[in-house]
């Protein structure tokens, strides 16, 4: 029997590894021209297999020309525009866990600007209904236009790794502390290219996963052994 279990658990950890699935990476980039134009609180858009939603304020997509004085530098593409304090909700469209990677933004300001520090923030939601936080800053700028940073730090996104939603907004940041003070509507920014995969099971529910499956063959082996032998 020890032999036979030992021989189990090597096997579940060959099945481990081996088997376990890779996460299907995406790039969210609002390309399509389909996704061209103007988002209202409670709008919704579809790219890939997650959904995007607007609240509180307003979103646009298009590119940096449409933004004016304002437009942000670094990206000849379409991206999306955060309006006047709103959020940016981000879910897989079937309510799957995911992790977030990495992303792309810019500060857009108000005309005139507020003079206050603002951050990009993303607000995840854990399968528990815990939550996870982390906040940017803005690269910065000596005009009204505010280049593209690329946010892409492991260590920045590790909390991102299994999420069934996250929320991206800019707060204040003041005396270290986020969201603490309104942004009087200057909670603008651009974002692009937002870096998202099918959340993968962690090592030891695959290993369970294995060993319960090896297990139940084996019953099932020593049960047709019982039957052969009548």
């Amino acid at each position: 029997m020890t032999q036979i279990f030992g021989r189990l658990i090597r096997a579940a950890a060959i099945a481990t590894t081996l088997g376990m699935p890779l996460a299907h990476a995406a790039v969210i980039d609002f390309e399509s021209q389909d996704l061209t134009g103007l988002y209202f609180p409670g709008d919704s858009f579809s790219q890939g297999d997650f959904t995007l939603t607007t609240a509180q304020g307003f979103g646009t997509i298009d590119v940096a020309a449409s933004l004016g004085s304002l437009a942000p530098t670094g990206n000849a593409t379409q991206f999306y525009f955060n309006g006047n304090d709103a959020t940016l909700s981000l879910a897989r469209t079937d309510g799957s866990l995911f992790s977030l990677s990495g992303f792309s933004a810019a500060f857009v300001p108000q005309e005139p600007a507020v003079a206050q520090t603002t951050v990009l923030v993303a607000v995840g939601i854990k399968e528990d209904n815990s939550t996870v936080s982390a906040y940017w800053t803005f690269a910065s700028s000596a005009t009204s236009h505010f280049p593209f940073s690329t946010y892409a730090s492991a260590a920045d996104f590790a909390a991102f790794g299994s999420v069934k939603s996250i929320e991206f907004r800019s707060c204040t940041l003041i005396g270290g502390l986020t969201c603490s003070v309104p942004t009087m509507n200057n909670g603008q920014f651009a974002i692009d290219d937002i870096v998202v995969a099918s959340a993968v099971p962690e090592p030891a529910t695959m290993l369970s996963m294995a060993l319960g499956l090896l297990g139940l063959g084996l019953v099932r082996r020593a049960g047709r052994a019982r039957r052969d032998a009548r």
